[in-house]
């Protein structure tokens, strides 16, 4: 018994010991935002449950990189067709990403399928009949992806389908969208969409489901003639359901038809089915509704066996002398095409190195257009290089400069501002002409302010912003309310460079203002 106590004493001694060395769990725990969502997310599963019956091995959430997943997923829903209950569904992973927390003017949505299995049993009666054809008892599909992308400024707008199915087909459909949102001036509970659209491509590459269908196709579309039967059928088609004839965006359609049928059969791998914009085009479902061939005039398909980004590929002799010693030879239109390319890694691998080397001379030259690439391209990697080059494309007047500018400021300080500002116009001249009016210095201090029309520069917009408020000019005390307001919310660091810089320019714009007579000018 003595020893059964002692020993129960020295474990109480060192339980303290223990309990401190681990990590407690504190109310933060308990009531963190990652928690609480996943709480959330158990109800919303609990209420799916009434539908069908589901089972999972792990829910996570993860807030601070927008995402959660959901593995080892099975389901037995409802159906009316499956009175035994024979359908399953299998999910090996669901991940869905949302817009990250750095990132307040676009909406982002993902979500992500990983091995996705379905019996047969889960489809309607009149689907069997495909699964036979195609020898499949279930629809695997390894990934499944949704994509939205919606920009608050702009309301443009991305949305991707992507489905890798095993043993039929890998399917990509993607919408290009300059302006995507809805009207509801009428009837608030029937909203019209408002689409603008720039580019739609469906890409569907051939996993067996080419096997599938051919022994049931006739004979003259996989012959030696079946560009000449896809036409004629698809103008039968076309004639069927539009009794007043075909127009040109039907003929165009039906052609490219024609001329990639016969190469798709002699090697079927991808059909592409795109839009051919010359612009973005409203999309009028009223009218595309009524009339069958006013789907063909406003988004003029055509057939491809491969998508025209693809064809639009830097050609890998251009890529091969940009890259290597023929790069002297190249014109600056080729340059800034390859740069471009080798920066966003769109038309070529990425390469930033490169593509640096490629567009920075061209950008140090005045190209407003290749500054802007090396902007937006940097703006991630190396901030401060970004606003450089932003600076440089706001002063071409690039449309898109200045609201880069502004995001970059949110994460450089202040001081440092002033320094990359300075380094770009540092050494300009002024224009004395502007200081015939009020009006041609209010427009200096402006463009100085913006960075549009003019390299942006808080010091030199401040100088011609001191000018115009003397003369009695009440935009120009509001640019200077403005830099006031930004110095006072900076730290200390922020508000001694900017007292040095704003020391010099008020120097300048004194001298300025005596040695022009300036009060004497405007009181004429």
């Amino acid at each position: 018994m003595r020893r059964l106590f002692a020993s129960t004493a020295l474990a109480l001694t060192a339980l303290p010991a223990a309990l401190s060395a681990q990590e407690r769990v504190t109310l933060w725990d308990v009531f963190s935002p990652d928690r609480i969502v996943q709480s959330f997310l158990h109800t919303g599963i609990q209420m799916i449950r009434t539908q069908m019956d589901v089972q999972y091995g792990d829910l996570s959430v993860d807030l601070r990189r927008s995402r959660i997943t959901m593995s080892d997923i099975t389901a037995w829903p409802f159906l009316d067709w499956d009175e035994s209950g024979d359908c399953q569904i299998d999910i090996d992973r669901i991940t869905v990403l949302t817009t990250p927390i750095d990132l307040t003017d676009r909406f982002k949505a993902t979500a992500r399928l990983s091995g996705v299995s379905a019996d047969k049993a889960c489809f309607p009666e009149d689907v069997h009949q495909a699964f036979d054809m195609a020898a499949l008892d279930s629809l695997d599909v390894p990934r499944l992806t949704v994509d939205f992308d919606y920009g608050m400024p702009k309301s443009d707008a991305t949305v991707r389908v992507y489905a890798d199915v095993d043993g039929v087909a890998t399917v990509d459909a993607t919408g290009a969208f300059s302006y995507f949102w809805f009207e509801a001036d009428d009837d608030l509970d029937d909203p019209y969409p408002v689409w603008f659209l720039e580019s739609a491509v469906l890409s569907v590459e051939n996993k067996g489901l080419w096997e599938a269908v051919q022994p049931v196709l006739p004979p003259n579309l996989t012959g030696e003639n079946a560009g000449a039967a896809v036409q004629g059928m698809l103008e039968g088609l076309f004639a069927d359901v539009d009794a007043g004839g075909l127009n040109d965006a039907q003929r165009a359609f039906i052609a490219s038809a024609a001329a990639v049928w016969p190469d798709f059969v002699a090697q079927p791998e991808t059909l592409v089915l795109e839009t051919a914009l010359d612009e973005d085009v409203y999309l009028d479902f009223y009218a595309m509704e009524d009339d069958f061939g006013e789907v063909f005039t406003l988004l003029k398909p055509v057939a491809a066996l491969a998508p025209a980004r693809v064809s639009a590929a830097v050609p890998v002799d251009l890529l091969s002398r940009a890259t290597g010693e023929g790069v002297a030879e190249l014109s600056d239109d080729e340059k800034r095409t390859v740069g471009a390319a080798l920066m966003t890694g769109e038309g070529a691998p990425r390469n930033v190195e490169a593509g640096l080397a490629l567009l920075q001379p061209l950008a140090e030259g005045g190209d407003g257009t290749a500054a802007l690439t090396l902007a937006e391209a940097l703006e991630v990697r190396a901030p401060e290089d970004a606003y450089l080059w932003a600076l440089r494309a706001g002063r071409a007047g690039e449309a898109g400069a200045v609201a880069l500018l502004d995001r970059l400021e949110d994460d450089i300080p202040l001081a440092r501002v002033l320094e990359l500002q300075d380094e770009v116009s540092g050494s300009d001249s002024h224009p004395g002409s502007a200081l015939r009016t009020i009006a041609g210095i209010r427009e200096q201090a402006a463009m100085r302010m913006s960075g549009k029309g003019a390299a942006r520069s808080y010091g030199i917009a401040a100088m011609w912003a001191m000018l115009a408020k003397a003369a009695g000019d009440p935009e120009a005390a509001d640019i200077l309310e403005e830099i006031d307001t930004m110095v006072r919310l900076e730290g200390a660091a922020g508000r001694d460079a900017w007292a040095e810089t704003e020391a010099g320019y008020a120097k300048l714009a004194m001298e300025v203002w005596i040695g022009q007579n300036l009060p004497a000018r405007y009181a004429e």
